[in-house]
Formats: C-alpha cells, sequence, structure tokens
C-alpha cells in the first residue's frame, strides 16, 4: 500500500466502515490485484478495529468477491483481479472501479433487441401478449419509480422469452439485471428514462405481428435509454470523491 489505510474511528458498524475503508483502498489503487493484504496484527489497527471485527470485514469481503483466502506456505489474504463479484449484489462497485459500464453493454443491446422483438412479433402467444399489455399499464399507472423499473424490465424479459430463442433470453437476462439494479440504485426519482409511450407503440406493433415495425422501434427505444442511462452513469461518478474517479 503507498498510503495507510483511513482508520474509521468508532461508528455504529465496525465491520462494515472497515469493509469500506478496504474497498477504498482497493478503488485508489493502494490495494492492487494480487497484492497480500497485511496481517490481522498490522491491519486491525490501520483500521482502528479489532481483531474480530477485522475478520468479519474480511469475510463479508471474501463473499463479495473482493478477497480470496490462501492456504499453505503462501497462505494469506490477497486481493481478487475482480472479475467474479456479483453484479446485483456490488454494482456501485463494479461502476467505481470500472469493471462494468453502460457503455459496455449498448453494442449487445442495439444487436440483440431489435431482432428479439422481432421475433417476438411471429412468435408470442396471445397469453404472452396479454401479459405484455398488463406491464405496460401497470408501469403507466403506477407512481412508484421501483415499479415502474421492475414493469419496464419484465416487459423486455418477456418479450426475449416470446422471441421462443433461449439463448437471445439469456443474454437479454443479463443485459436487464445490470439495467434494473443500475436503475433502482442510482436512478433519481425525478430522472425518466423513457416514456412509457415507448412501450405502448412497441407493444401495438407487436400485437399487429408487425416485426418490422417493433424491430425499428425497439432500435430507436434502446438508443434513447441507452443516452439517457450513459448520461446518468456521468453524472453519478462525478458525484464520487474524485480519488476513486480517475478511470
Amino acid at each position: 500500500m503507498t498510503q495507510p489505510l483511513r482508520n474509521v474511528g468508532r461508528p455504529k458498524n465496525l465491520y462494515m466502515e472497515a469493509v469500506r475503508s478496504i474497498k477504498d483502498a482497493i478503488f485508489r489503487g493502494d490495494l492492487a490485484p494480487g497484492q497480500c493484504l497485511p496481517s490481522e496484527k498490522d491491519l486491525s489497527p490501520l483500521l482502528g478495529v479489532s481483531r474480530p471485527v477485522l475478520r468479519e470485514a474480511l469475510r463479508i469481503l471474501q463473499n463479495q468477491g473482493f478477497l480470496d483466502v490462501r492456504r499453505g506456505s503462501r497462505g494469506g489474504t490477497y486481493v481478487t483481479d475482480l472479475s467474479n463479484i456479483s453484479i446485483r449484489d456490488n454494482l456501485e462497485d463494479l461502476l467505481r472501479i470500472g469493471k462494468l459500464s453502460l457503455a459496455d453493454l449498448t453494442q449487445a443491446r442495439l444487436l440483440l433487441e431489435p431482432e428479439v422483438f422481432r421475433l417476438a412479433a411471429q412468435y408470442a402467444t396471445d397469453e404472452q401478449l396479454s401479459q405484455m399489455e398488463v406491464l405496460v399499464c401497470e408501469a403507466d399507472a403506477t407512481q412508484d419509480q421501483k415499479q415502474r423499473i421492475k414493469s419496464h424490465s419484465d416487459f423486455h424479459r418477456l418479450v426475449a422469452t416470446a422471441s421462443g430463442s433461449p439463448i437471445y433470453l439469456r443474454f437479454m437476462q443479463i443485459i436487464f439485471e445490470f439495467m434494473e439494479v443500475f436503475a433502482v440504485n442510482i436512478q433519481p426519482e425525478d430522472f425518466q428514462v423513457h416514456d412509457d409511450q415507448d412501450h405502448q407503440e412497441i407493444f401495438d406493433a407487436l400485437k399487429r405481428r408487425d416485426g418490422d415495425r417493433a424491430a425499428i422501434l425497439a432500435r430507436i427505444h434502446a438508443e434513447k435509454v441507452t443516452k439517457a442511462m450513459i448520461k446518468l452513469e456521468k453524472q453519478w461518478l462525478k458525484g464520487l470523491d474524485p480519488l476513486l474517479n480517475n478511470r
């Protein structure tokens, strides 16, 4: 480490503050992938916590994918390459360290989604179309931001299911897990990613079995949402500590 870890003092949740301090050291680059952490004896006074509290913090970081405990002659607690961190549980951390960005999903979504919607117009069952209509209406009717986001995401997942392609479905599930968790955790209440009317127009094309129109609308929709969410991501990253934002 190039500088000492920040002493966390005496907050209510000591082990969570220790977790945050170690993460911050990783984000700053003071603890690099493959680097071994100091021993518990040396690390606990740096963090200002007892060794039992430190062990709990290290256990949490190991479960989250930040640390790897190795046994044997070269044993110790090492920083991982951060490639196995759960998106759902650690989205903000992945964004901060640059392991994920919304731009990473842009190309895949723009390529996949129009074809998914084209296929759904052809293969969706009447029951699936009815379920899509319910989701569109739910999103339009609710004032609850999280519920709107869930209804929007469920609409896209259902369209992917209706496409009849298990491969497309899996890809879309990955994309929308990221998008939904991002929006729920970071999107302000007054920030609208897109109008509900977008989904209504796409659904109308699906209901008419107009695959070409559905594909065109899906691409326009994906482009609008991508631009809005990348803007939101940039705003959020600018609000971070400058030391953690040098990507």
